[in-house]
């Protein structure tokens, strides 16, 4: 095998058992069917593979919850599942989507037009509402996402969330501050500090 990327989409792991057309090799990270094409997930894989194959471990990379972010003028970053993604698993009635539209303070300063900086978290609807996914649109989206991707993959709930002290004035206090579901149809434009 020249080349692993050759064989993008002919490689699938198995649960417990990454396997491929050649027995000598183990396929892992961004080349696997399905799996995050992203650089950390990659050599996290590559590491627990090495711990299993010369440390003793039976660890396995965990795909779920896996935090991203895309680098654009206004950044992107997510983690978990997605409205749609939550909802076909859960069904409508099962899922509390929390959302703002907010103002971050580079912006208000510089006057740049703040109306596409989003956040959004997607909850189970039952208490303890249990964090499913976050989305956040704006300055240092992916600082924001791999911060809260550990609470996520914790298992945090939106009460906990909400009960979490923000830093003023940081992109990330938009989260802790996220008061308005979707299914309340109240506008969600953040009016204030």
């Amino acid at each position: 095998i020249t080349s692993p990327r050759q064989f993008r989409g002919s490689l699938v792991e198995l649960p417990g058992k990454p396997t491929s057309c050649a027995p000598t090799f183990t396929p892992i990270g961004d080349v696997v069917e399905g799996r995050p094409e992203l650089t950390p997930t990659a050599i996290m894989a590559g590491r627990l593979l090495v711990q299993r194959l010369f440390g003793g471990s039976s660890d396995l990379m965990d795909y779920d919850n896996v935090p991203t972010t895309v680098f654009t003028p206004l950044e992107y970053g997510c983690v978990g599942l997605s409205e749609e993604e939550a909802v076909a698993r859960h069904g409508q009635e099962h899922v509390e989507v929390y959302h703002a539209h907010y103002k971050p303070l580079e912006f208000t300063v510089a006057g740049r037009d703040a109306s596409q900086c989003y956040v959004k978290m997607v909850c189970l609807r039952e208490p303890p509402q249990l964090v499913l996914g976050l989305h956040f649109l704006g300055p240092n989206a992916g600082e924001v996402t791999q911060g809260f991707a550990l609470g996520i993959k914790c298992g945090a709930s939106y009460a906990q969330v909400m009960r979490t002290v923000g830093i003023h004035p940081t992109c990330s206090e938009e989260v802790v501050k996220l008061r308005i579901s979707k299914r309340s149809g109240l506008d969600p434009t953040v009016t204030g500090c």
